[in-house]
């Protein structure tokens, strides 16, 4: 057996060196650089997003109660080395002098902040950032809040019936979850200081949260367990939870990163077996020596699945490298603009690039080469026409394993690696089809065309099999390419459109019915864009279908937010902006019903969480008073756009007579902090939320994911061209034969160069057409299956692959024969012998 590895490793070395196995061997070095690269990468930004959202959650894993988690609970992860906070929310009344404010005061203890640092502001505007809690007997306010009530850093507020002492205004926190459910503006304390205060007493409403951080494995772990060691007012919460609209977009582009990562190595995996195909009948004069010193079939099999094992441990060594060296440049390319901390890197991803070499070689190298076994000596010897005959089901049987355990290698996502697979296979057949038809109506007017035209299309026609295989695998480069291009421009144009530059960065709540035309005049009179004045009423869900709430909900929902607090509520004639309605029907549309019973429309998350139905009876509380509804509509909320929305809807005119208040939100400019006094002074019962801390880490995440769209969309161009050369090497010798003996009938140079380049062109406008074609009906059902995004037109992806596919398939062309055009024809064909 060492003899046999010496041996396969010595003849390994002379091919590389003789450049027999170069092309093959490029094809899968990138292969494995492209996937190491992009494991590496991904795995640190996939970190970063983790511990970003975990920051902004306030831990990996949120458990949210009525009451203080237990002490049991929390010395079990003291035990398990994780690292814990706890932290409590309450509205309370804020007073100094005469002036009184409802806060959200926030209670947290001493390990807070878990993760990242709290920004304050001292004396004389001085900024720092800390990782510790105030002091006891201390509070952080907002700003906004401090002004209001005219309090100075150093002097004493009274909260609760608590009086604490403003040191520092707090500028930001790392844990902005819990979107807009409280309105009133932030307060920060020790949660001692809270310790036998009326504030945590028997009726409080208080919310508890506890923040876990700590081994990913074991988070994980304890995610699946920890659900039956909480008691029934607990809940376990995530991320989706809390930023609805920054986890759609992460969820959106973590798909994406690993639909263009999955295309990007199939597309390198393809030019693996393109180069395969070239190799195995170069590699046939070899065998046939081996079989005509007496080797027998089984030892020559056994030789050449040793010599893929060299190759293979190569080559994933070597990509490995390149794929683990190439991602530090492209990290300190972008380390100016990351917003985010990577995380240190690990060596997982190059010793799993071995294994990926062998994988690839195994699915789509194995059966050709060991096919060659079969091949009679005698004809390779006498240059007799040959052919390898190897089982179909064998060959596209461990091809179709290699492919599938690739894509789930890489995306670890079984639908999208079906559905990616399935659309390519689809367009190759489809591709192969309308070639032929296509070729069948171009071959009917040949008479027609110009010579130069005809010449063309005649080698095309001729070898019909190749063209089309050509034909198909362009395309199906070009459809990859396009199908990533296509998705990354619409992802970063939708989160753009999330985050526009004229978005709302303050909320103004409170705001009194006889207040509000006043309020949206000086708005308009300031020049700031505003939303609309929202009414705003809160009331309890109680009763669905006439059951108790808690009762008829699935048990799952039963310590669902919508159900333990109080709702904000609104109504509204038409339909706010960043909602569309999924069922039902808005206001004016709406049939007959009950006087009694109120028409509502309810958010599509509460309603899929809650298991509610249109014509489901919802019962609230409002102000002690019994409001009966049924769902007229249910709606898809677009928590994203930072605009003001709501869980349920009225129709106008129906509450009008209930105690309410107005909400809005509009855009403050960095320079306009004297207009924000002024308005506070003249509406000062107003209370203002400042959410640009949270846009901050919004846009923050959003940069981050439209980077890796951005730079993955060239590994993938990368690998396309990668797929275009392989195969152009496949029929390399073949076209070298032709040219000579073309130039032995009389053909000049000149006449080679544009039959070639006509040919080339030819083909890849085809290819680039078809692609445009097949790549927009692929992309308008991935897009809505997997990437929760609408189909919109791009005519630039329609007009530009035919040119791009024509352009470079000429070129490819050009430089793979140029040599060969310069050289005599007995100089070729004793290279090619």
């Amino acid at each position: 057996m060492m003899g046999d590895l010496k041996f396969t490793a010595h003849q390994t070395w002379r091919s590389v060196k003789a450049g027999e196995y170069r092309v093959l061997l490029a094809s899968l070095i990138l292969a494995v650089a492209c996937a190491t690269l992009l494991g590496v990468v991904g795995e640190r930004i996939q970190g970063a997003l983790g511990e970003e959202t975990a920051r902004i959650a306030g831990g990996d894993l949120i458990i949210s109660g009525r009451k203080p988690a237990s002490l049991e609970l929390k010395q079990s992860f003291t035990a398990a080395n994780l690292n814990w906070s706890e932290k409590v929310q309450l509205t309370s009344m804020a007073s100094f002098g005469n002036e009184f404010l409802l806060v959200s005061l926030n209670g947290v203890d001493s390990h807070y902040p878990l993760l990242g640092e709290v920004r304050l502001q001292g004396q004389d505007n001085k900024t720092w950032k800390q990782s510790q809690p105030p002091a006891l007997g201390e509070i952080w306010m907002e700003p906004g809040l401090a002004l209001r009530l005219g309090a100075q850093l150093g002097e004493a507020v009274n909260v609760g019936g608590v009086s604490f002492q403003l040191t520092a205004l707090l500028l930001e926190t790392p844990d902005q979850s819990g979107g807009f459910s409280s309105f009133s503006p932030k307060a920060l304390v020790h949660l001692d200081s809270l310790e036998g205060s009326p504030l945590l007493g028997s009726l409080s409403r208080a919310s508890w949260r506890l923040g876990v951080t700590g081994d990913a494995t074991l988070l994980s772990k304890l995610a699946l367990i920890l659900p039956e060691k909480l008691e029934g007012h607990q809940q376990l919460r995530d991320f989706e939870e809390s930023q609805p609209g920054i986890a759609r977009a992460m969820n959106e582009g973590q798909r994406y990163l690993a639909m263009a990562g999955l295309v990007a190595v199939l597309l390198a995996a393809l030019a693996v077996a393109l180069a395969t195909q070239r190799q195995t009948k170069r590699q046939a004069k070899e065998v046939a020596l081996l079989r005509c010193l007496g080797q027998t079939r089984a030892r020559v099999q056994k030789l050449l699945l040793l010599q893929l094992f060299w190759l293979g441990l190569a080559a994933g060594g070597i990509g490995g490298l390149l794929g683990y060296l190439g991602h530090w440049g492209l990290i300190e390319l972008l380390s100016p603009v990351l917003p985010l901390a990577l995380p240190a890197a690990s060596f997982k991803p190059m010793f799993a690039a071995i294994i990926l070499a062998l994988w690839l070689l195994l699915g789509f190298s194995l059966a050709p080469l060991l096919s060659l076994g079969q091949v009679s000596p005698l004809a390779v010897l006498q240059s007799r026409p040959w052919q390898l005959s190897y089982s179909a089901w064998l060959t596209y049987g461990l091809a179709g394993v290699a492919t599938l355990g690739l894509g789930w290698w890489l995306s670890g996502d079984w639908l999208l690696t079906l559905w990616t697979l399935a659309g390519l296979a689809a367009v190759g057949l489809l591709v192969a089809g309308l070639g032929w038809l296509l070729l069948r109506l171009l071959m009917s007017q040949l008479e027609n065309l110009p010579w130069y035209w005809r010449q063309g299309l005649r080698r095309l026609g001729r070898n019909s099999a190749e063209t089309l295989l050509q034909l198909s695998t362009f395309t199906l480069a070009f459809t990859a390419v396009l199908l990533v291009a296509r998705g990354g421009d619409q992802l970063m144009n939708d989160w753009q459109n999330q985050l526009p530059a004229e978005r709302p960065n303050q909320f103004a709540v409170d705001i009194q019915p006889y207040e509000k035309q006043a309020f949206a005049a000086v708005l308009d009179e300031q020049g700031l864009a505003h939303s609309q004045l929202y009414p705003l009423l809160r009331a309890r869900l109680t009763h669905i279908n006439g059951k108790e709430a808690v009762e008829a909900v699935p048990d799952s929902a039963a310590s669902d937010n919508a159900l333990r607090r109080e709702l904000n509520l609104t109504w509204s004639e038409a339909l706010p902006e960043g909602n569309t309605l999924k069922a039902g029907v808005w206001w004016p549309n709406l049939p007959a019903a009950k006087a009694d019973i109120l028409p509502v429309s309810v958010e599509a998350d509460v309603a899929k969480r809650l298991n509610l139905t249109l014509g489901d009876k919802l019962t609230f509380n409002m102000a002690g008073s019994p409001v009966q509804t049924s769902i007229a509509s249910i709606r898809e909320v677009k928590w994203e756009s930072f605009n003001p929305n709501f869980y349920v809807i009225f129709p106008p005119k129906v509450l009008e007579d209930q105690a309410h208040t107005f909400l809005a939100s509009f855009v403050l400019p960095e320079d306009e902090a004297g207009f924000m006094r002024s308005l506070t002074q003249q509406f000062p019962g107003v209370a203002f939320l400042d959410v640009r801390a949270m846009l901050a880490q919004a846009e923050g995440i959003l940069r981050q994911l439209s980077l890796g769209v951005q730079y993955l969309l060239g590994f993938v161009l990368l690998a396309g061209l990668l797929v275009t050369w392989a195969l152009m090497m496949a029929s390399l010798d073949a076209r070298k034969r032709e040219q000579v003996l073309l130039k032995v009938l009389g053909a000049s140079r000149r006449n080679l160069a544009s039959r070639q380049a006509l040919e080339f062109l030819l083909l890849g406008a085809l290819a680039g057409t078809l692609a445009a074609l097949l790549g927009e009906l692929l992309y308008s059902l991935i897009a809505g299956k997997l990437l929760n995004l609408p189909w919109s037109a791009a005519p630039l992806f329609w007009v530009l692959p035919p040119l791009v596919g024509a352009l470079l398939l000429a070129g490819f062309a050009h430089l793979a024969l140029r040599k060969s055009l310069q050289t005599a024809p007995h100089q070729l064909l004793k290279e090619l012998s």
